[in-house]
This record gives structure tokens, sequence and C-alpha cells, in this order.
């Protein structure tokens, strides 16, 4: 009997040590955030916010350019000269409030996904498990993300579009399925429930934290995303605008997504 209770002890034990580990290493496992400063404004009505974001040993920073579509809307931009041109130079020549790298492309710079530009179609839809959701304007502004399965090019009227993915966060809810070992820079598309928009550049997470980040409340100064998407990241991340703000791409790319007056 004194061996039975023993092991019974032991267990109970063993129990309570995996239940202080598991508390250990859970706590702190969640993203919070530490400090947020604003950056200026490029023109009145486009703010760019800096956020540092912690969870245990880890930090993000996260760098916004937020509008909204009722005075700024999107809009995408061909690259000049596709593995050339710079995200700053082409955005400069442009003459535009602010912008970041764009979707997608093949080694020859050919664009991968839906890309409508000023209401030109350079590139058709495609179905691939990458591009699960597309940016798209509509020709009174509006900015709208939405799945790749509710496109539909005959009564989309699209004066813009970006095909990309994956999506992560729709209607205020975290993404399942989404990376969490793969690291690195990160360009997003964030939409909000009264026009609020926001471009956003996070410094070498997880496509996983990356959406548990954007989940915080207030992330985006007084607002955080219903709807977010994941542009082309790594190296091809990069956000330019007027008032001095530049995180230089590593890799040149096909295209740009730009902030523009309505």
């Amino acid at each position: 009997m004194a061996t039975i209770l023993g092991r019974c002890t032991f267990r109970a034990f063993l129990s309570a040590q995996f239940a202080l580990l598991a508390t250990i290493l859970t706590a702190g496992a969640d993203w919070s955030i530490v400090s947020a400063t604003g950056l200026g404004e490029p023109v009145p009505g486009v703010q760019v916010i800096e956020t540092r974001c912690v969870n245990g040993n880890q930090t993000a920073r996260i760098t916004a350019l937020c509008f909204n579509d009722k005075n700024h809307t999107l809009r995408v931009i061909d690259s000049p000269s596709p593995g050339n041109a710079t995200l700053a130079n082409t955005l400069m020549h442009a003459k535009v409030v602010a912008g970041v790298n764009g979707g997608y492309f093949h080694k020859d710079y050919r664009p991968v996904g839906l890309m409508i530009s000023d209401g030109k179609t350079v590139n058709g839809f495609e179905r691939a498990k990458l591009l699960s959701g597309l940016v798209g304007v509509k020709q009174d502004g509006h900015v709208s993300i939405l799945r790749s399965g509710e496109y539909d090019s005959a009564k989309s009227q699209l004066l813009q579009a970006l095909q990309c993915g994956p999506m992560l966060v729709e209607d205020d809810q975290l993404v399942a399925g989404l990376n969490d070992e793969r690291i690195a820079r990160r360009t997003i598309v964030a939409k909000g429930v009264r026009g609020e928009t926001a471009l956003i550049y996070i410094s070498s997470v997880t496509l996983a934290d990356a959406a548990r980040i954007l989940n915080l409340p207030s992330i985006l100064d007084t607002w955080k995303p219903k709807t977010a998407i994941n542009l082309d990241g790594g190296s091809s991340s990069g956000m330019w605008a007027a008032n001095g703000l530049s995180l230089a791409e590593i890799t040149r790319v096909r295209n740009f997504l730009a902030i523009v007056p309505r």
C-alpha cells in the first residue's frame, strides 16, 4: 500500500511540475506593446507610427503608414525597370505620398497573380495556395481586402489590384494554420471597420506572430485590423514616405503599392 501511495504521490508531483513548467514556458508568450511613437505626417491625413512589441526575449518593430480611404487610397505602380529600380526612387519619381513593395514575382520579374495598375491588367488572376487573397481598389477609391475565391473578374471593376497572401487576420480573428517557424521581414496591408487602412512593415517575425501582433488592441494607434493580408516579404520588404522615412528593400521587386490622395 505504501508503495502504491508513493507512486501516486510521485505522479502527482510530476503532474504539478509539468504544470509549473508549462506556466513558465507560456508566461510572456503573448506579444505586448512597450512603446509607440508618431514619426510625423508625410501629408495631412497620413500618419507614420512606429510601435515596439516584445514577447519574452523577442522584439518586433512595427512601422505603419496609416490613413483613411475616405481621403487617400492605394495605387499599384509597376516598376519602370524590374530588377533595377528601387522603391524609393520609383515612388519619389511617381510623386506619391508613401508606399511599400508589392506582390510576388518570378525570377524573371513577371508578376505572380493578379496585377491591375491604373485600370490596366498587367497579369491575370491565378489560383495557388499562396495567393489566398487580394488587395483591390474600386473606381471610387475604396480599398478592400478579399479572399481570392470572392473575386469575379467580370464584376469587380477594380482600378488597382494585387493578388497576394496569406491572409493573416479575417473578421477580427487570427487565421489558423499560419507558419510559426520561418522568421522574416513582413509587409502587410490592413483594414479597419471605418475606412482605416494601413501599409505595415514588421521586422523579422513569423507569419503567425505577425498576425498575433496585429491582433493587439490599438496596435495602430487607436485601432487594430479587422482584416490583414501579407504581401511579398523577406528581402523584398521595403517602405518609403515623403517625410524622409526609408526602409530600403534588399531585393529589387516588380511592383509597388503606394498611398495617393483621392
